[in-house]
């Protein structure tokens, strides 16, 4: 499984004695439900840089060490000037597995993605508050040209944050547009790639901080990405949203969606190429109302690909399988992704396409390797 560097506390800077200010901060790395911590020691790359160009001012070196559960972070001291100005803190994992110089992680595919998923600081300092505001940023890079920006709550909400298999919907959904051979569906693919002049209507659900939509939208020209979740995800996603740089003629908005509810008359203006649905499964008590509202959007586009990735944390969320089979929504293409996980394992992500019957040409491919 993939691991993920959390501020326990935000950076902050303190007053020492002779002008002096040093730079504080706690962190954890853990698992993206935070129920399990890296058990291997790893190199960390520490920076603090100018809020906005990126400038490192200073950086050092430390070692997370197995068995730990947190690791406080002390800079400096440096002259109180520094606090006059608005700074981000870094924490970038720098492992053997790690194939660029420290900065954005790969998500170009999976043998370059990194155990350990790097963070930024929200800026502190100057203008702003002396203490970093309670969010970490996640930069990646799905292609070499696309600068993709995501926070994260560091609290304890599980909705506010990135999950695995949407990090593993990003990577596959950039290889269907890559067509990348033998590592996504044909019909995801014929479907990324053919749009033409039309453009390609996608709804999220279950979206949390956005990242696969906002990714897909940065990706594919011409494409409208609806957002959707519940109301407590939309300051962290609207903030995500007003970062995107979504690729030419492509838009990203947000609309709440309560899966119990009527669905609104307006959602994707009546029609719909994609669905996606990322990390959904988790709770079984939810299953009935999430395949109740795809079966709903089917019904109003009933040529819709729906892109389910999953990780299966427990056997409660093989009645999913069943509830779509009952709404007539077929699997018609299964790929399985692997992460890198600790001591050089992997951990699976199964990635399904599901559609109406006659979309059916059901196939199941190789998993697909980290190399």
């Amino acid at each position: 499984m993939v691991y993920y560097i959390r501020f326990l506390k935000t950076p902050r800077f303190q007053s020492q004695k002779a002008g002096l200010v040093t730079v504080t901060a706690l962190i954890s790395i853990t698992t993206d439900l935070g129920d399990a911590f890296l058990a291997q020691d790893i190199d960390l790359q520490v920076t603090l840089s100018s809020n906005g160009s990126d400038r490192i001012l200073y950086k050092d070196s430390l070692q997370w060490k197995a068995g730990r559960r947190e690791l406080p972070l002390s800079l400096g001291p440096f002259s109180a000037r520094l606090s006059q100005e608005a700074i981000v803190l870094g924490v970038i994992a720098t492992d053997h597995q790690r194939t660029n110089s420290p900065g954005s992680d790969h998500l170009l595919d999976t043998s370059k993605l990194p155990l350990v998923i790097s963070g930024w600081s929200a800026p502190f300092g100057g203008s702003e508050s002396l203490v970093a505001e309670k969010l970490i940023e996640r930069r990646f890079r799905p292609k070499d040209q696309l600068d993709l920006r995501i926070w994260e709550e560091t609290g304890n909400s599980i909705a506010r944050h990135i999950w695995d298999a949407a990090i593993a919907s990003v990577i596959y959904l950039e290889q269907a547009i890559a067509k990348t051979p033998g590592s996504a569906a044909s019909l995801l693919g014929s479907l990324l790639q053919g749009q033409g002049s039309a453009p390609l209507h996608v709804i999220e659900l279950g979206s949390g901080c956005g990242i696969v939509g906002i990714a897909l939208a940065e990706l594919v020209p011409h494409c409208s990405v609806l957002l959707t979740d519940l109301d407590e995800v939309e300051e962290i996603v609207m903030k995500n949203i007003a970062v995107a740089r979504p690729a030419p003629l492509s838009r990203v908005r947000y609309q709440p969606l309560d899966w119990d509810e009527k669905l609104p008359g307006d959602l994707c203006d009546g029609h719909i190429d994609l669905i996606l649905v990322s990390d959904c499964t988790y709770n079984a008590d939810s299953l009935p109302a999430l395949v109740d509202v795809l079966d709903r959007l089917v019904q109003i586009s009933p040529g819709a690909v729906v892109l389910v990735a999953l990780k299966r944390r427990h056997d409660s969320e093989e009645v999913f399988f069943s509830l779509m089979d009952s709404v007539n929504l077929f699997s018609l293409h299964k790929d399985i992704m692997q992460l890198p996980s600790q001591y050089d394992h992997f951990d699976e992500i199964e990635l399904y396409c599901y559609g109406r019957k006659d979309r059916q040409n059901s196939r199941v491919s190789k998993p697909i390797m980290a190399s």
